[in-house]
């Protein structure tokens, strides 16, 4: 049986996708409840800096995460992620 690139790479994907749902059923209550209060702030951090023409960044669920769970080096992924595209 021959597998495509495709079919490794979604392997591949899947499995990652497994590594991340056991990693977050692994945190108790309180490291979950930390990550969402800090993608809130994330949300509200993209938001204000769009709000105020500071700089145009989209808000939605990846960069609040990202921003929440890295705080500001993930503010700065996003920014920079903003100005390069």
């Amino acid at each position: 049986m021959k597998f495509g690139w495709e079919t490794v790479l979604i392997f591949a994907a899947a499995a990652m996708l497994v590594a991340v749902v056991a990693w977050v059923m692994h945190l108790k209550t309180r490291g979950v409840l930390r990550i969402v209060i800090n993608s809130l702030a994330g949300g509200a951090l993209i938001a204000g800096l769009s709000a105020f023409n500071i700089i145009a960044l989209p808000l939605n669920v990846f960069n609040s995460l990202l921003v929440g769970v890295l705080g500001l080096p993930g503010a700065g992924i996003v920014v920079a992620a903003a100005l390069l595209l």
